[in-house]
């Protein structure tokens, strides 16, 4: 299981391009024998990223069990580590070799906000799916100026479609879409929306 999510983040790090989406990463320095910044407040689908400075050090969850997991080294040999946090709550870590003295928190807080929207909209948009993690359906939410033909499809992180959720000409207006994804396995999932000559994909996270 480890392993897998491990291949999870990084298919996710080498894919990203592809979608043009801006990940927000946030820098915690190793030194001696101190995590720089201590506490961390993030988003969840955020990435953590370890740096080393000096000494020989771990980052290692206080968790054991479930999807916030990790234990690696940071030192000389292992200079960067990076983490996506996917689950929300307050994630306890430290360094194994001085566990008494050097540990970090991070809080992360679930992204479950939407937009708000009128019935004449300004601009072409697409909304965060609320609620994001999701089990095992979110809500989808696009706005438009102006009729045109619209898609909207949802693809893994290798970029293979896995669903089609709109396909048809529509009128100027504010539309929300249903995401069942009762048949698909845990992950991060792209959702993209084509509108005439816009284009935009945004991030969300299936959490079973």
């Amino acid at each position: 299981m480890v392993k897998f999510k491990a291949l999870l983040f990084l298919l996710f790090f080498f894919f990203i391009p592809i979608f043009s989406i801006a990940q927000t990463v946030h820098v915690v320095e190793v030194r001696n024998f101190e995590f720089v910044p201590m506490n961390v407040d993030i988003a969840v689908g955020d990435t953590v990223e370890w740096q080393w400075v000096e000494g020989t050090h771990t980052t290692t969850s206080d968790s054991t069990t479930g999807q916030n997991v990790w234990d690696e080294p940071i030192d000389i040999g292992h200079q960067v580590f990076r983490f996506v946090i996917t689950a929300p709550g307050v994630h306890h870590y430290h360094c194994t070799p001085h566990q008494s003295i050097m540990v970090g928190t991070i809080t992360a807080t679930a992204v479950n906000s939407v937009d708000d929207e009128t019935n004449s909209p300004e601009k072409f948009q697409l909304s965060q799916n609320y609620p994001n993690p999701f089990n095992p359906s979110t809500t989808i939410k696009y706005r438009l100026t102006e009729p045109a033909k619209v898609t909207l499809k949802v693809y893994n992180l290798l970029g293979k479609e896995t669903a089609e959720l709109v396909n048809g000409n529509k009128n100027a207006g504010t539309y929300e879409v249903e995401f069942d994804a009762s048949t698909l396995p845990s992950g991060i999932y792209f959702y993209e929306l084509k509108a005439g000559s816009f284009t935009q994909t945004k991030k969300m996270i299936l959490m079973k």
